[in-house]
């Protein structure tokens, strides 16, 4: 039992990895200059603008999403004493699970169904967010949680949570449905994600040292 927990905990860190082999791996497939600054990381998906490298976007979103279901439903063995903590770990895996299978969406509808599309990437930055915060919070005194990994939390729900106000403001709606790549918008979606699956990464880390 304890070899598959072990398993399970470090889950999180191989899904940080995995996205990163796929997604550099489409990147450098792509045919056209490609700035980390002003182009939107799901034109990497999206096989009219990438033929050879929009695969390892699109099956790197949705085999990221399957290998983080279950380490989002291994959270529950933190256990926290307080029973309002434990309400809001429950609410952060629910959360979890849409993030995943929102992750997974990504995948399935690339940027060429921009609609589902859409709804797949709102849903899986929106649900990081406070998947991020509640688990913070909830964890926050635990004595097996690493400082240094609420550390990481904090700075990537600040910078997911920049990233959706700025695309709440309707001239930047305006921007995300043009593909305007004359603002650097899109280098904070870069961040936003990258700074969640390092946080994934890093709390994964921290159940497999502490033995949770």
């Amino acid at each position: 039992m304890e070899s598959k927990n072990l398993y399970l905990d470090l889950l999180g860190l191989v899904a940080f990895l995995v996205f990163s082999i796929f997604i550099f791996t489409s990147l450098a497939l792509y045919p056209h200059p490609y700035s980390l600054l002003f182009d939107w990381q799901s034109n990497l998906g999206n096989i009219n603008l990438n033929p050879a490298g929009a695969m390892f976007f699109n099956w790197g979103c949705i085999i990221t999403g399957i290998i983080l279901l279950p380490f989002i439903l291994n959270l529950y063995r933190w256990k926290p004493e307080r029973t309002w903590k434990k309400i809001l770990l429950i609410i952060s895996i629910l959360v979890g699970v849409y993030a995943c299978i929102s992750l997974i969406g990504v995948g399935l509808f690339p940027e060429t169904h921009i609609k589902l599309h859409v709804i797949a990437a709102s849903g899986v930055f929106e649900s990081l967010f406070l998947i991020t915060v509640l688990i913070t919070i909830s964890l926050f005194k635990h004595p097996k949680f690493m400082r240094p990994v609420a550390l990481i939390g904090i700075c990537a729900a600040v910078i997911d949570l920049a990233f959706l106000i700025v695309l709440s403001i309707p001239a930047y709606k305006d921007l995300l449905a043009s593909f305007n790549p004359t603002v650097p918008v899109p280098g904070l979606e870069w961040l936003a994600v990258f700074s969640s699956l390092i946080w994934m990464g890093a709390l994964s880390y921290n159940m497999y040292r502490n033995k949770i």
